[in-house]
């Protein structure tokens, strides 16, 4: 009977396995939109000779004789060329070549040069205007966040056709031109982000949050269409632009889900492995394999499968160099110490755990947080004082949600479950590595 559960367990595995595969390759459908989209992981070089990393994303019609309007994405601290790529993917569907770049020390560009350098938008600009199958005169800028910041101090700035800037702080952009655009969240708690007459025709408000800008749909058909109307195709019919039609919604939640489903079958041959044997070689065993497996996972994706990326737009999978790069002892310690401390039982009958406890009081303060946003301008960490800290306080109820599911995958297996803590604190050390906390700390 031991034998038949275990080998039903082994085609369990076999079978997610197989739906992460069938998932990951339905992502890089989407990205690619179909094959209709050429997707480059590019260096550029700035004028002093410093490279900055970035992400071509060019439709396959575009070429020397069929010019295309170029776009420039920017973003803020903590992010890289991939946190945006839902939204480059959307607008070269659209028929423009868009590029994503990232600043120093973010990804895998290398740390800031000690000497003054060029802005990586002046950089992205003369790419952009230097390739043989875009039109030069007419290139577009969007920023998000505080990647507006970074528009202070660029020369080419007025080079721009039209610029959009994506839920800026007060007075961190430059002079706004009569095509220029500030996309805002309606639940921003500061005024108008200038104080000029002519500001409020030129400042959008959304409902969403200010988190949800990236990925809200209204947020990305307004930057398609506003492009669409300053930047014109005019070789392509008019039927062919629907701002509404979408495909960066199913992305996000599908490369989310495949992250989810990639740690359960880590999990799942911690289990395996610790249900044939109880000795410390397959307790080490049980945690060793399933992050050696995580690693070729995680090759496999950025190489044979072209990146397609697992996690969030804030957060995909870090690479594994970009983790050596970065690598805490220290927090990674912290981390898998709270994952044991999380795992021990507690209650009467010991069916429940640390972790589940503090699941419902994280669960209860995102509900209580979240909930006013139905019924007022307000929400609940407003009120409450405590706005700053909600995106840390999602991330911890996220992770004790996930860590009590993959805990109950050993079953009541104690030396199995002590084991599936380690592996799970290093598997969310390795999630979060890259996350620095003046993302989840908003003053």
């Amino acid at each position: 009977m031991k034998n038949v559960r275990l080998k039903l367990s082994l085609n369990l595995l076999l079978c997610l396995f197989s739906v992460f595969l069938i998932g990951a390759g339905i992502s890089r459908y989407l990205e690619t939109d179909s094959g209709n989209i050429l997707i480059h992981d590019i260096d550029m070089e700035n004028y002093e000779g410093f490279i900055y990393k970035g992400r071509l994303f060019r439709p396959l019609q575009a070429s020397s004789m069929n010019l295309r309007p170029g776009i420039l994405m920017v973003f803020g601290d903590a992010s890289d060329r991939y946190t945006g790529d839902h939204i480059a993917m959307e607008l070269a569907r659209r028929g423009f070549v868009t590029l994503t770049i990232e600043d120093f020390s973010h990804g895998m560009t290398d740390p800031a040069p000690e000497e003054a350098t060029e802005n990586l938008i002046d950089a992205g600009y003369t790419f952009l205007s230097t390739r043989t199958f875009t039109d030069h005169d007419r290139i577009g800028l969007v920023t998000f966040y505080a990647g507006a910041d970074k528009t202070m101090s660029v020369k080419y700035l007025p080079e721009f056709t039209t610029r959009i800037y994506v839920s800026p702080k007060a007075g961190s952009t430059a002079e706004l031109s009569d095509s220029d655009r500030i996309f805002s969240s309606d639940f921003e708690t500061s005024p108008l982000y200038r104080s000029d007459e002519t500001a409020p025709r030129k400042v959008k408000l959304f409902k969403a949050s200010h988190a949800g800008m990236i990925f809200h749909a209204s947020v990305i058909a307004a930057i398609s269409e506003h492009f669409h109307n300053t930047m014109p195709i005019p070789n392509d019919s008019p039927f062919w632009f629907d701002p509404a039609a979408q495909r960066a919604q199913l992305l996000l939640i599908l490369r989310f889900l495949l992250l989810i489903l990639l740690i359960t079958i880590c999990c799942g041959i911690c289990a395996l492995i610790n249900s044939k044997a109880h000795h410390r070689l397959s307790n080490f065993l049980s945690i060793l394999l399933p992050l050696l497996f995580l690693l070729v996972v995680e090759e496999f994706m950025n190489f044979f499968m072209i990146s397609v990326r697992l996690g969030t737009p804030f957060n995909y999978l870090p690479r594994v160099i970009q983790l050596s790069r970065i690598f805490s002892p220290v927090t990674c310690i912290l981390m898998v110490f709270c994952s044991i401390i999380s795992s021990i039982p507690i209650g009467k009958n010991k069916k429940w755990m640390f972790s589940d406890l503090l699941a419902a009081i994280g669960a209860a303060l995102c509900l209580c947080g979240f909930l006013p946003i139905l019924f007022g301008n307000r929400s609940g960490w407003e009120l409450s004082g405590i706005s700053e800290y909600r995106y840390l306080v999602c991330l911890v109820t996220f992770l004790a949600l996930l860590n009590s599911f993959l805990l109950r995958l050993t079953g009541k297996n104690k030396h199995a479950r002590h084991c599936s803590a380690v592996l799970n604190g290093l598997i969310f050390y390795w999630m979060c590595s890259n996350l620095p906390l003046n993302i989840l700390i908003q003053e």
